[in-house]
């Protein structure tokens, strides 16, 4: 704060001015690395002494039931598990600047409010999820958050089948009709029970 000439205060219009919110959306197929490049990028922001909160879904136990982000090639970070997008905000610490989510569509639609919340704070805000379900329809909430976000990272895998561009994810277990939406824990991320498929391939048995 400082004061002219006349003696008036003058005010840094750079420190009272709130920080622009900003969401960026990993979205893809399973297997492609949604959860490691999320964790890559909240390692840079913690190099960078930023305050970062971490969330993953309680559904989440495809490596134990701790509260470590784990991503397929085995980076970890420390997270707090949460059941419901409303605990996102009840849990949100005042200087927290990242908030990152993981898994983000077993969250459902009600996170695009939470996430509008936390944007309209000033909060920078990570979320990496499924955009398709196993049987290639929209998995709520990511196609919308991607409409909404700043930035869309697109990422695929590699086709089990032919080693293509996978954009698909499809799951070959035969254990009846499921829900895709509200599916089994015990299959959450299983290698064994899904395969990214390019779109040739995802038809073929």
């Amino acid at each position: 704060m400082q004061k002219n000439n006349h003696g008036c205060i003058l005010h840094d219009m750079r420190k009272v001015r709130p920080q622009n919110g900003y969401l960026e959306v990993i979205a893809g197929p399973m297997f492609c690395g949604k959860t490691e490049e999320l964790i890559r990028q909240v390692r840079r922001a913690a190099i960078a002494k930023k305050k970062i909160q971490v969330f993953k879904h309680i559904i989440d136990t495809r490596y134990g039931k701790g509260k470590k982000l784990f991503s397929h090639a085995g980076l970890t970070f420390e997270s707090e598990v949460i059941s419901r997008p409303s605990q996102i905000l009840r849990r949100l610490h005042p200087r927290t600047e990242i908030v990152a989510i993981d898994e983000a569509q077993w969250f459902g639609p009600g996170l695009t409010p939470v996430v509008q919340k936390l944007l309209g704070r000033g909060t920078r805000v990570l979320v990496a999820g499924l955009a398709l379900t196993y049987d290639r329809q929209p998995f709520a909430p990511i196609p919308d958050l991607m409409a909404i976000a700043d930035k869309v990272v697109k990422l695929s895998a590699i086709c089990a089948l032919c080693g293509s561009e996978a954009v698909y994810h499809k799951r070959i277990t035969k254990a009846g009709k499921i829900d895709p939406h509200n599916p089994d824990p015990s299959l959450v991320g299983k290698i064994d029970s899904y395969q990214p498929r390019c779109r040739n391939c995802y038809g073929k048995l």
